[in-house]
């Protein structure tokens, strides 16, 4: 093995968001064995680098905003944005439900309107760097992907709507409880993880990936070794190398000292 990539929430992190304090020591283990460790989330570089001690968190590379950004050591090194009329068309669709909670990820900043800002608590456990906006025509930014966030138990409801009423070059996923993703349907965590591999030259035997939800499907069929979470959704499991623990029960660090050990 010489790399393992790691979705974050409802995967490596627990349901508070925090993480075994064994990580550390075997984040070491894993240098020692040349394994790269990287995290794959839906969520901002500054909302993922800050949840890392100072002396690991500038060697992980970040497979940001679903893969639509790669950034190492503070620096851009992979970036895919929306073409100007497709976030317009995107945009003029997902802004009608005046309900639900609108984020546009740019690669500057993430951009909510100031009407939201009184859910600041529960945005800024995904979002760190955000502006508010009184209108979205504010933003001058390259845009990388739209998030919604549903506080009234209708996701379902919701994502299946603008499902149809999108055009398909775009993929709605479910990214949590509450939110789901759009972004162009050729650009996912898999296809960002491929592209890298390509540029550390790992092959994808070489390679495993731990996620749970839809937006983990493409990454664990990308490696040989795709771990999903025993709280994971169905199809995520259908297409696991194998199901390992729930993140509530600490799986990932108990899958890596599986690895560690040469029990893939």
């Amino acid at each position: 093995m010489k790399l393992l990539a790691t979705d974050m929430d409802g995967t490596f992190l627990r349901d508070d968001k925090s993480y075994s304090e064994e990580f550390n020591d075997l984040y070491n283990q894993m240098l020692k064995q040349g394994i790269q460790f990287v995290i794959a989330s839906g969520n901002q570089y500054e909302a993922l680098v800050c949840k890392f001690d100072d002396d690991i968190k500038d060697d992980l590379y970040y497979l940001c905003e679903n893969g639509t950004k790669i950034v190492y050591r503070g620096d851009v090194i992979y970036k895919h944005c929306l073409e100007t009329d497709d976030y317009q068309h995107a945009l003029n669709i997902l802004k009608e439900d005046e309900e639900c909670m609108l984020v546009v990820s740019g690669v500057k900043h993430a951009y909510i309107l100031k009407k939201f800002e009184d859910r600041k608590d529960f945005i800024t456990l995904f979002i760190k760097n955000i502006v508010f906006v009184d209108s979205f025509d504010e933003i001058d930014d390259e845009i990388l992907k739209f998030s919604v966030a549903n506080f009234d138990g209708k996701i379902e409801d919701r994502f299946e709507v603008i499902k149809k009423r999108i055009n398909p070059k775009f993929r709605v996923v479910t990214t949590g409880n509450v939110w789901f993703d759009i972004f162009y349907n050729t650009i996912n965590k898999g296809t960002s993880l491929q592209h890298l591999l390509d540029l550390l030259g790992i092959s994808n035997e070489e390679a495993g990936a731990f996620g749970d939800q839809m937006n983990d499907y493409e990454m664990l069929q990308t490696v040989k070794y795709g771990y999903a979470m025993a709280n994971a959704m169905p199809p995520v499991k259908e297409v696991a190398y194998q199901v390992i623990d729930s993140n509530e029960n600490d799986g990932v660090i108990l899958k890596i000292k599986e690895i560690l050990k040469g029990n893939y």
